[in-house]
């Protein structure tokens, strides 16, 4: 079901916020809440203070019911040549078929066509189903940091690396 992704934008935040409704369980577990339209807005606009959100790609995928799935891509950060793959969330209804890979795959040859060299990401400790996802992947751990809050509740967050040319991750004790 995955294709090529095309690049949302603000006027797009209605539909994440649709597909959001649709992944309500990942926001339950991350916020204690159910997504609202403002969750989805946020997403053109959280980065971290030292970039800005031209250097970040939201990378979206539609189908016959819309979109269903979205990844979110910050350039060069923390460093150059790494981007830290801030967000991604595919529809609970295509969960398990190997559409959360597809789409990784994309994401992954689309930013080492731009010079990533290394793909960062964090996924809360709490998150166990995307743990495994991400270390099935290849993604090593380089990092535990929090707790960090969102909205009512708190989490520590597993950061996870994989360089991109097969070269190990700097600082890696993994």
């Amino acid at each position: 079901m995955t294709g090529a992704p095309i690049k949302l934008t603000q006027a797009d935040a209605a539909d994440v916020a649709d597909l959001y409704n649709r992944c309500s369980d990942y926001f339950l577990l991350q916020d204690g809440a159910a997504p609202t339209l403002d969750d989805a807005r946020e997403l053109f606009s959280d980065v971290p203070p030292e970039k800005s959100a031209h250097n970040q790609a939201v990378l979206g995928w539609k189908g016959p019911g819309g979109l269903y799935a979205i990844a979110a891509i910050l350039r060069d950060y923390p460093r150059d040549g790494t981007w830290y793959l801030g967000f991604m969330i595919v529809d609970a209804a295509q969960r398990g078929r190997g559409v959360g890979r597809s789409i990784y795959s994309t994401v992954e040859s689309w930013a080492a066509a731009r010079g990533a060299t290394e793909i960062r990401l964090a996924v809360l400790e709490a998150n166990e189903a995307a743990e495994r996802f991400w270390r099935s992947l290849g993604f090593i751990e380089y990092r535990r940091v929090g707790p960090d809050t969102f909205k009512m509740r708190s989490h520590r967050r597993i950061e996870l690396s994989r360089r991109l040319s097969g070269a190990t991750v700097e600082g890696s004790n993994k």
